[in-house]
């Protein structure tokens, strides 16, 4: 099928003729039954920009259209996060409900024949890596210039199907996983497809309808793609986006899934400025219509993407012109102020990663009043620390390497040694991300957070590590400190409520078995598996498992 602009509502001219692989796949049939259902709702109330929050790629594509047919614009922060929205409530007329009220309009819907191009469709906002998040409004023709570029490169014609891993309330997952097919009349599909058996199956539904399907994808999915699964429903092709893809990831995927890997390269600010296939050649290409400056330092951007689409805007990263494109050579130097001296983080971060073992590094004020530094540092799992002897001994091999290059207040306080960097939904180390592993500072109570991999909707394991100043050693016991059993299970109740959004109100507890302590500095994994009737857990480190159990559920709570 052919591509169709935004301006032009191609929703509402392919509705009848679009293919469905199965039923968590959008039917385009019932987006518009959904798009008139929220025009009935939103009779007679505020214009303005509403709060769009909706993880489900059918409710938030129908909420988000019958904004722009009635005249309103969404807000799509990246996240629901009290503070997050709290920041942003001057923005919005309103916030949208998870569903629109089940009943019909008053009289026929009055929709418009297209839509203004210069209409503001869309506010979203910087993932805020390097402070608040910036909000930064995007007008239609601003989308359809992008798409447009999507469908010239990368058309989706008749027989394509889109799976999308990643969030569409960023501009990525938008306009790639959501919008582009959407243009298209191509059947789309996202919410829980970031977990590997649900992408296998949803290539199976795919394959069985006989449609080659795009998955939309990100480095921190690509990076922990499982080799085990039977990969025997290939896809056509593979994006990513929100931060380079290793070479040896993006050649480990095209390996597994028998299809190319495309990265692109871009920003909330900018939109998409260049892409590249790295099996190819490891330059970047500029997206058709993209100008690029490089007399600077800094690249510098043309585009019909941005706002203002004849001013040069000023990107943070450095890059250098090759025959074949460009070479992307890391962020402008970040300078946090420390005792009154202006420090290079960027520098820090480097010398870091010449270490042995360093995957990758992040340094960061954290708004300390003291001005201390904190880093977090990915490293080769041959080298994590599991006890507290070896985490010190680790810390004083960094402090003292960096001493060589570094005078002292440039030296980090504070250390997390990772397996990776957690990321976002748009796949950064965000300010809140970097609170999460330091919590432990300010909260006696709670393990050390060191990371997450979530296995599937209602199960999960969480890297943690006891934090040597943990409220509950205290008096046990003096000669032998170690974390009380009772304080484990509330851990698993705690940590099962944060991570599943749920209520977990315990009946019974059923197999709880407490095979060896767990100790003042240990690195230790949870694994968490929530139903409907039961919370089970296990607490496990490089010295076996620790505890294990079955918490049984009031009946009166659901997973």
């Amino acid at each position: 099928m052919s591509f169709t602009p935004l301006h032009e509502m191609p929703w509402r001219r392919c509705a009848a003729n679009s293919p469905s692989p199965g039923p968590a796949w959008v039917n385009l049939a019932e987006l518009n039954r959904l798009i008139d259902r929220w025009h009935a709702w939103l009779h007679g109330q505020p214009d303005g920009n509403w709060l769009l929050i909706n993880r489900d790629p059918l409710h938030f594509t129908a909420a988000l259209l019958a904004l722009w047919e009635s005249g309103r614009s969404a807000v799509l922060p990246a996240d629901d996060r009290p503070d997050t929205l709290q920041r942003i409530e001057e923005l919005v007329s309103g916030n949208l409900p998870a569903l629109p009220p089940e009943y019909p309009a008053d009289g026929a819907v009055d929709i418009p024949r297209q839509l203004s191009p210069s209409h503001p469709a869309v506010i979203l906002f910087t993932s805020g890596s390097s402070g608040l998040p910036v909000a930064l409004p995007k007008r239609l023709e601003q989308l359809d210039a992008e798409l447009q570029v999507q469908s010239r490169l990368w058309p989706l014609g008749t027989g394509a199907a889109v799976i999308s891993q990643v969030s569409h309330q960023h501009i990525y997952g938008l306009l790639t996983g959501l919008l582009h097919p959407l243009c298209s009349g191509t059947p789309f599909c996202g919410n829980t497809s970031h977990y590997p058996e649900v992408l296998l199956k949803r290539l199976q539904e795919a394959s069985a309808a006989t449609l080659q399907a795009t998955v939309i994808s990100s480095p921190s999915v690509l990076s922990r793609l499982p080799e085990n699964l039977d990969w025997n429903a290939p896809p056509d092709r593979l994006f990513s986006s929100g931060a380079p893809l290793a070479s040896t990831d993006a050649q480990r995927c095209e390996s597994l899934l028998q299809a190319p890997v495309i990265e692109i390269y871009g920003s909330t600010e900018t939109g998409g400025i260049a892409w590249r296939q790295q099996s190819r050649r490891a330059d970047w290409r500029p997206l058709p219509g993209v100008e690029l400056d490089f007399t600077q330092p800094c690249l510098a951007i043309r585009s019909p993407f941005l706002a203002e689409p004849e001013q040069w805007w000023r990107h943070s990263d450095h890059a250098q012109p090759t025959e074949q494109g460009f070479q992307l050579l890391g962020r402008a130097d970040r300078i946090a102020k420390v005792g009154g001296k202006r420090i290079s983080l960027t520098r820090i971060e480097h010398d870091l990663q010449q270490a042995t073992g360093v995957l990758t590094a992040c340094c960061s004020s954290l708004d300390e009043r003291d001005g201390r530094l904190v880093a977090v540092v990915a490293m080769e799992d041959s080298c994590l620390p599991h006890y507290r002897e070896q985490r010190l001994q680790l810390t004083r091999q960094l402090r003292h390497q960096l001493a060589q290059s570094l005078e002292p207040i440039a030296i980090p306080r504070l250390w997390r040694f990772v397996r990776q960097l957690p990321s976002n939904a748009q796949g950064k180390l965000d300010r809140s991300l970097l609170e999460k592993l330091f919590a432990d500072r300010h909260d006696r109570t709670r393990p050390r957070w060191l990371g997450l991999t979530t296995l599937s909707p209602h199960h999960a394991r969480l890297e943690l590590e006891v934090p040597e100043h943990l409220v509950y050693l205290e008096g046990h016991f003096d000669s032998y400190s170690l974390v009380p059993g009772v304080v484990q299970i509330q851990w698993a109740i705690d940590l099962a409520e944060e991570q599943f959004a749920c209520c977990c109100q315990v009946a019974d507890m059923d197999r709880l078995k407490f095979q060896q302590p767990l100790r003042p500095g240990m690195r230790f994994t949870l694994e968490l598996e929530l139903s409907a009737s039961a919370l089970r857990f296990s607490f496990d480190s490089c010295e076996g498992r620790h505890s294990s159990g079955t918490l049984k559920r009031r009946a009166e709570t659901s997973a």
